[in-house]
């Protein structure tokens, strides 16, 4: 590089400046510009035009048609040389950037566990059981997270963080928000901020701005996008380790128990599953939630094998 950078600073007001010699002078050799295939054309070109400019081109034959008097290879050649040089380092430097492939470390998170990932100081990440991500070990400003699974992302800071999860982009600088791409469908959630929202496949007009307590849904075989408010904050159950109820219908907060503890539950009493229930359960298991509301509705409880069943 210390070569190049000599040969970029050759007086180019020289008329008889010619890019061979220059790099002969330098000991340095087209073989030794230790380029890609591709950039190998762009020499072999810088070559070919290299040399033309040892001869009339049209035009200068053209010029010299009109303005005979004035010889004007000592102008032209030095201005032509100069600026395929300038190409020849703006393409190196160009292509090396794009070959230069993102390294990644990935995390999976096995049953039953979840972590947390502290990547930046404004930036953490809490994965879920049964999820993958994969985080770039240097983050640039185009940088992609790429999710499989369930995560809660809190970002605060400057420059937009790029999440990629089942096609979808997120981008977002200051913001809470949860993305799940289990069952078949990708649900995100916004609890604090704004997040762009979009399927670069898609067109423009289905780009959204998700603000606080907005949920989409989006089906990957349909390409259908849904988005409605969503004030439910136990989707975050699993990350917080509260799960609330204000004034639920019992057929609701089976439903919620039923998804956050991967238990299939049924109310078979009517009249019970229009009751409402206020109540909020902090790190507690199936079992001990089941024997409050057993204890607080007068109900039994009991399990057949494949589900738990309320009556």
């Amino acid at each position: 590089m210390r070569k190049l950078f000599n040969i970029s600073k050759t007086n180019k007001a020289d008329s008889d400046f010619n890019l061979d010699q220059v790099l002969e002078k330098n000991n340095l050799k087209y073989s030794e510009l230790d380029f890609a295939e591709s950039e190998v054309d762009v020499i072999k070109a810088f070559q070919s035009l290299n040399k033309s400019l040892n001869s009339d081109s049209n035009i200068i034959r053209n010029l010299r048609s009109i303005l005979p008097q004035i010889n004007f290879n000592p102008i032209l050649k030095p201005v032509y040389t100069a600026i395929l040089t300038t190409i020849v380092f703006f393409v190196f430097f160009l292509l090396k950037d794009s070959t230069d492939q993102p390294k990644f470390a990935e995390i999976s998170v096995d049953t039953g566990e979840k972590i947390t990932l502290h990547v930046t100081e404004d930036l953490t990440i809490y994965l879920n059981s049964e999820s993958t991500i994969k985080i770039p070990l240097e983050l640039k400003r185009n940088s992609k997270i790429y999710l499989d699974g369930e995560a809660y992302f809190e970002i605060s800071q400057n420059k937009k963080t790029t999440i990629v999860a089942d096609g979808v982009t997120f981008k977002s600088k200051d913001s809470n928000f949860h993305i799940n791409t289990k069952n078949n469908q990708l649900v995100a959630h916004v609890s604090k901020g704004s997040v762009e929202f979009y399927n670069p496949e898609l067109p423009k007009s289905t780009q959204f701005i998700l603000n606080k307590n907005d949920k989409a849904t989006y089906n990957p075989e349909t390409n259908f996008i849904a988005v409605e408010n969503e004030t439910n904050i136990n989707y975050l159950a699993w990350h917080t380790g509260i799960i609330e109820f204000n004034n639920t219908p019992m057929y609701s907060v089976v439903e919620d128990l039923a998804q956050h503890f991967k238990i299939p539950i049924k109310i078979e009493d009517t009249e019970l599953s229009k009751q409402t229930l206020n109540a909020q359960y902090k790190n507690l298991e199936i079992d001990d939630i089941l024997d409050i509301i057993q204890s607080q509705f007068h109900c039994q409880i009991s399990a057949d094998g494949s589900k738990i069943i309320i009556h």
